[in-house]
């Protein structure tokens, strides 16, 4: 039986940054989708299952905190990881307390950000 690719969601405003995180997590053998915003997260949320969403804070419209308020109601077993450009120790403590699975800062270190997804990866293929 072929197992099948982790499905990652990677939502930024900024449209290169979003192609460049979908091309690494690809390369890594993820299946990605993308999204311009937090509302457009929480819609493809909402319709498809996804294994892990890397979301960035600051975004016009719904920003990523929302969203994750949000994602945390629609997909509760979704491991979210959390961008922050200006990682100040409140975004990081909100981001946590609505229940991101990590916070990394932005641009993340490449293989920092690796880890956190196959660890995140492997524990919801097991669970």
């Amino acid at each position: 039986m072929e197992s099948r690719r982790p499905r990652v969601l990677v939502v930024d405003d900024d449209r290169t940054i979003r192609a460049t995180f979908a091309d690494i997590l690809s390369g890594e053998g993820y299946e990605v989708a993308a999204a311009r915003d937090g509302r457009e997260a929480v819609h493809l949320a909402a319709a498809e299952p996804f294994d892990a969403i890397l979301l960035d804070v600051f975004m016009p419209g719904m920003d990523g905190l929302a969203a994750l308020r949000e994602l945390r109601v629609l997909a509760p077993a979704t491991a979210v990881v959390v961008l922050s450009a200006y990682a100040e120790a409140w975004t990081a403590k909100e981001a946590t307390r609505l229940g991101a699975a990590a916070v990394l800062g932005k641009p993340p270190d490449l293989d920092a950000l690796l880890a956190c997804f196959r660890g995140l990866t492997a524990r919801r293929a097991v669970e």
